[in-house]
């Protein structure tokens, strides 16, 4: 397999330094951009199959480049770098575009696993349309909606139900807040009014899809809800 090429847009020389350093001790390439102009020129002349962009940085910022993303290079993954309590911009950078966020300072560790879960994902959104993804009992198809189950009977879904599920089941293993579910599935920042929107969804979707699958929607209190993939 080809090695994998990885953006690393950040404007502080020792963190972009320690980011190529660890990306490249992992087998992967890692094109590095001193600031948002010159990250801009990587995404429009490589082939990058990740990009990590801090969001405050100069001449571009990290909101304008995923703007470009979204434009240019369609289902390129990224991942935001964001400093301790800014919340506002994570949701800002989900809304814009990035599929995953992670805040500083951060392990090794936890951001190499960051970057193979995203990967990961995306093969999976990247998937033929008409691909079915199978769960513990059954499978969801994406053409009608709804579950088809081993045991052979077809359970439609409400829209709601069907995207939270779809949603669960191509990003496993990753804790997805409450926040990032209103935005992605609803189109909404959380609001007092909507906390039990997510909670009353999962509970009818846990109902249909059986108590063996029902048992891989991880309920990460305070964090969010994560589907455990199959051992």
């Amino acid at each position: 397999m080809a090695e994998r090429i990885i953006l690393v847009a950040e404007d502080d020389a020792s963190i972009r330094t320690a980011l190529n350093d660890l990306l490249v001790a992992n087998g992967y390439v890692a094109l590095c951009a001193k600031d948002g102009e010159e990250a801009a020129q990587f995404l429009l002349t490589h082939e990058i199959d990740l990009a990590l962009l801090d969001l405050n940085m100069p001449k571009l910022s990290g909101y304008q480049l995923l703007r470009l993303i979204n434009k240019e290079c369609p289902g390129l993954p990224s991942i935001i770098l964001t400093a301790h309590g800014e919340e506002s911009q994570r949701v800002k950078g989900l809304e814009s575009g990035a599929d995953d966020y992670i805040v500083k300072p951060f392990s090794p560790a936890e951001l190499l696993a960051r970057i193979t879960a995203v990967l990961r994902r995306t093969s999976a959104r990247l998937a033929p349309a008409g691909s079915v993804l199978p769960f513990p009992g059954g499978s969801l198809d994406p053409t009608s909606h709804a579950l088809c189950m081993d045991d052979g009977t077809t359970i439609p879904l409400r829209d709601k139900e069907y995207e939270l599920f779809h949603y669960l089941l191509t990003h496993p293993g990753r804790i997805i807040s409450q926040e990032e579910l209103l935005l992605r599935i609803w189109g909404s920042r959380s609001r007092a009014s909507e906390t039990r929107t997510v909670a009353v969804t999962l509970a009818r979707l846990r109902e249909k899809i059986g108590k063996n699958a029902a048992e891989h929607i991880e309920n990460i209190r305070g964090r969010g809800y994560k589907w455990k993939e199959s051992s």
